[in-house]
């Protein structure tokens, strides 16, 4: 029962590492994405994304950030279902990656992260913006 216990304990520990590397990757591709539609057309806005879960922009035909990651729709946290604007602190775990603001030169992602990887060592809340990401 013991080591039961420890290998459930490593391999929940080690799942928790790949879907926190999965969605570094996902906010990644996002943020580069963002730098090509402003660079292309001037403005992050002009992704035409509201304000809320990142996915729902795949419903816009005309997005460009649609144009650049043709599976959009599937961009989703790993785990979290719960809008990250709908909890902004992160209180019930994880949440879905949400735009919490997008203008012409500004944009604001928010993620969370349960273990934290490389860089980003805590778990919690991550803001990614234009200038970088860091842990709210």
């Amino acid at each position: 029962g013991l080591i039961l216990t420890i290998v459930y304990f490593s391999l929940s520990s080690k799942q928790a590492e790949n879907r926190d590397l999965k969605r570094m990757s996902d906010i990644n591709l996002l943020r580069n994405t963002l730098t090509v539609v402003k660079n292309e057309t001037g403005g992050y806005d002009q992704s035409l994304c509201d304000l809320g879960v990142v996915a729902s922009c795949a419903t816009k035909d005309n997005s460009q950030l649609l144009k650049f990651i043709p599976d959009l729709k599937n961009l989703i946290d790993p785990d979290g279902m719960v809008s990250c604007v709908k909890d902004a602190n992160c209180t019930s775990g994880t949440c879905n990656y949400a735009f919490t603001k997008m203008g012409s030169e500004d944009y604001e992602l928010r993620f969370h992260l349960e273990k934290g990887v490389d860089s980003f060592t805590a778990s919690g809340c991550y803001l990614a913006t234009p200038q970088g990401i860091r842990k709210l």
